[in-house]
């Protein structure tokens, strides 16, 4: 910790001597300080002295990081280190006294596991608080992968869906931004280097243009995956079976090269397809309730992800059944009726696959 007691008073570590005996903010135990070559000073509880608020084994980039991130958010209004929370007890990394509510900035540069970020997220929430967590090295280096999506992702206007990375070495904000799947379950996003705070809020909006699905590749790749006994294709092709289909003839009316947010799993085509054969199978009138019911089902087959610590699945299911039911309606497959719609025709099967 960057900040100690001493006398009702808080002492910034750079500022503090050895000779006097300082307490931790929190929970009021005695702290030591340190001061090396390698790491800038800092505040540790001595050995067995149990903390709620934590802050233990600091390394050099978080107490670095906690520094710069002050000076980054400084112009939004003061900052200051290790804000100790007791209703909620919790300690923020940095606090910015913005107008009209402070926000919580967290620097996480060790591994943390779901729910205690949904805890600590929650907490923040509790007292009206955002909170913006950025990572250090350790998730800079990491492939994009649900586990920080799940974790850190948050919407953010000019944006979209990002992650938020502090460069200590370079002193700079890094966001990943505009996260999305292709239709194949692929993540997509853009990278950008942001050097201030206004750059930061100008944002950088961006249109994705998929590229088309060649159809025959995703049919041969599927077939192989299916004769190699590929696990995450199982049950969706055990669901097709007892309508008597096979995935790999689906109707290409079901195809589409959409972009969705990245909580598709093996992408939004399979679901696509699943939510599809469950329609034409209960026709000739299918309702929105089972529309929703067949949509959250087809999300948990196809590995897909119905939550998040800072976002929601919902909205991107509602939107990729809206465009379900606009290409089939646009085809003639659907016509839109009182209470739900008609099926009009069957959709054909591929026979030669």
């Amino acid at each position: 910790m960057l900040m100690a007691e001493y006398q009702h008073h808080l002492i910034d570590a750079r500022n503090a001597t050895r000779q006097v005996t300082y307490r931790c903010p929190a929970c009021h135990e005695v702290v030591c300080l340190h001061r090396g070559h390698q790491v800038a000073p800092y505040f540790a509880h001595r050995p067995q002295t149990a903390c709620w608020s934590g802050g233990e084994g600091e390394t050099a980039e978080h107490v670095t990081g906690k520094r710069q991130l002050a000076l980054f958010f400084r112009p939004w209004g003061p900052t200051s280190f290790e804000r100790v929370l007791p209703t909620i007890q919790q300690r923020a990394d940095v606090w910015g006294a913005r107008t009209p509510r402070p926000v919580a900035l967290e620097f996480q540069c060790s591994p943390l596991a779901v729910d205690q970020v949904a805890a600590r997220t929650a907490g923040y929430r509790q007292l009206g608080i955002p909170v913006i967590w950025l990572l250090g090295r350790r998730y800079a280096r990491q492939r994009l992968n649900w586990r920080l999506i799940e974790r850190y992702a948050r919407w953010l206007p000019r944006w979209g869906l990002c992650l938020l990375f502090w460069d200590v070495a370079d002193q700079c904000l890094r966001v990943k931004h505009h996260l999305q799947q292709d239709a194949l379950g692929q993540y997509l996003g853009w990278v950008s280097r942001v050097p201030t705070l206004r750059a930061f809020l100008a944002g950088q909006p961006r249109t994705f243009h998929p590229r088309p699905l060649n159809l025959a590749r995703v049919r041969h790749n599927w077939s192989l995956a299916l004769l190699r006994g590929a696990a995450p294709l199982r049950p969706i092709q055990e669901q097709l079976y007892g309508l008597h289909h096979h995935l790999i003839q689906f109707p290409t009316v079901l195809a589409s090269n959409q972009a969705t947010p990245p909580i598709f799993g093996r992408g939004v085509l399979l679901w696509r397809i699943l939510v599809g054969a469950w329609l034409f199978a209960a026709g000739p009138r299918v309702t929105p309730a089972q529309l929703q019911r067949w949509g959250w089902q087809a999300l948990q087959l196809v590995g897909g992800q119905a939550t998040a610590v800072q976002f929601s699945a919902r909205p991107a299911v509602a939107l990729a059944l809206h465009a379900l039911l606009t290409d089939l309606e646009r085809t003639g497959y659907l016509r839109r009726a009182t209470g739900g719609w008609v099926v009009q025709q069957q959709p054909q099967w591929v026979t030669d696959s």
